[in-house]
C-alpha cells in the first residue's frame, strides 16, 4: 500500500477530530486540559463545511458568527455528514490562534496569531515565529490528546456514546 492510500484510509480521523473539538467546545466545561497545566477553548466561527458521503452535492457550508449552532448545521450532523473544513479559534491563556483547518487533510490556512500593536518589523518576526511554534505544539497536543482517546476501545465507546448523546440533544433541542 502506497503511503497516499494510507493517508486516504486514514483521512477520516480528520474529520473525527473536528467534531470532537466542537463537541469539546459545547461541553460544560468547554475547555481541553493540555496535561501540562494548560487548558484550551475552541471556538468555532464564520465558516463551516459538512459533507454526506457522497461528497460535494451533499455539502452544508454554515457562515456566521456562530455556525456550529445553527439548527441546519445540528440537522446535518445527525443526518451523517462529517466536517470537512471549519473555521476555529484556539485559547490558551493569553494567546489566541485563529484559522481554517480542511479536516480531510490537516491543512492550515489564514492563521492568525496575535502580536503586539506598534512593534517593528524586526521585532515582530521572532515574536510570531514563537507564537506559530506554540500553537504548533498546542495542535499537536489536542490531537494526541484525540488520538489517545480514539485509540482506546473502552475510552472511544464511552465518548462516542456522549458525543451522540450531544447531537441528539442539539436537534432536539431545535426542535
Amino acid at each position: 500500500m502506497s503511503l497516499v492510500e494510507m493517508i486516504q484510509q486514514k483521512s477520516f480521523l480528520g474529520s473525527e477530530f473536528v467534531t470532537w473539538l466542537w463537541y469539546k467546545s459545547e461541553g460544560r466545561d468547554r475547555t481541553i486540559d493540555l496535561g501540562d497545566g494548560r487548558k484550551c477553548e475552541v471556538l468555532f466561527e464564520k465558516d463551516l463545511v459538512l459533507t454526506g458521503e457522497w461528497g460535494e452535492t451533499l455539502a452544508g457550508t454554515f457562515r456566521g458568527d456562530a455556525p456550529t449552532l445553527s439548527p441546519e448545521a445540528a440537522a446535518a450532523l445527525a443526518a451523517g455528514k462529517k466536517v470537512k473544513r471549519a473555521r476555529m479559534t484556539f485559547s490558551v491563556g493569553e494567546a489566541t490562534y485563529t484559522l481554517t483547518l480542511n479536516a480531510e487533510s490537516f491543512d492550515w490556512s489564514g492563521l492568525k496569531i496575535e502580536t503586539p500593536p506598534s512593534i517593528s518589523f524586526d521585532e515582530a518576526v521572532p515574536l510570531r515565529l514563537a507564537a506559530l511554534d506554540q500553537f504548533h505544539d498546542v495542535f499537536e497536543r489536542l490531537f494526541s490528546i484525540f488520538l489517545d482517546l480514539r485509540l482506546d476501545p473502552d475510552r472511544w465507546a464511552k465518548e462516542l456514546k456522549a458525543v451522540r448523546k450531544w447531537v441528539t440533544e442539539k436537534n432536539e433541542g431545535e426542535e
